[in-house]
């Protein structure tokens, strides 16, 4: 049986295609945080309150990510509370069941144990937040959730000449 050599070259050239394909990465990158739910002695106004903080910071830490991204949080709880995380208005496209409301879509994250939080960022863009979604937790377990847009594109108003990020809480 004789072989078409013009049959062999569209082979090769269709699996040489398709590997490059399959071997270059989309542009979309994957954003790993960590958060250490703990509590923490914090002194406000001359006055020291163990509150519940992610890494010890009060609000907790900014998480950035450009449109497109996937986002991957991994919360250790070592706290004496059950735990999970509400990502405030962030579209769950296929991961609603890991959107945070602690015995309606997830199960709590209990003391001693961790839980990773994995989503795309799609369709977004702006600046959002993420807070505790169980019991009084979310009074000092929160932070910003910043969403750049892709790579390239530009933002839908002039470039301002710097950005600042305001985190409202209240402590008590």
């Amino acid at each position: 049986m004789a072989i078409n050599g013009d049959f062999v070259s569209k082979t090769t050239l269709f699996l040489v295609g398709l590997i490059a394909f399959i071997s270059f990465p989309a542009e979309a990158a994957v954003r790993k945080y960590q958060f250490d739910i703990q509590v923490k002695n914090v002194s406000r106004l001359c006055h020291a309150k163990p509150i519940v903080t992610v890494n010890g910071r009060f609000p907790g830490p900014t998480i950035y990510a450009r449109e497109g991204d996937r986002v991957i949080v991994n919360v250790t709880n070592h706290a004496k509370y059950n735990m999970s995380i509400h990502w405030h208005g962030l579209k769950q496209y296929r991961n609603g069941w890991a959107d945070g409301p602690a015995y309606i879509t997830q199960c709590p994250i209990k003391t001693g144990n961790s839980y990773a939080y994995d989503f795309n960022v799609t369709g977004q863009r702006g600046t959002l937040w993420w807070h505790a979604h169980i019991l009084w937790l979310r009074a000092t377990v929160y932070g910003a959730i910043v969403i750049m847009p892709k790579q390239g594109m530009p933002y839908p108003f002039p470039k301002p000449n710097m950005e600042q990020l305001v985190v409202l809480g209240r402590f008590q």
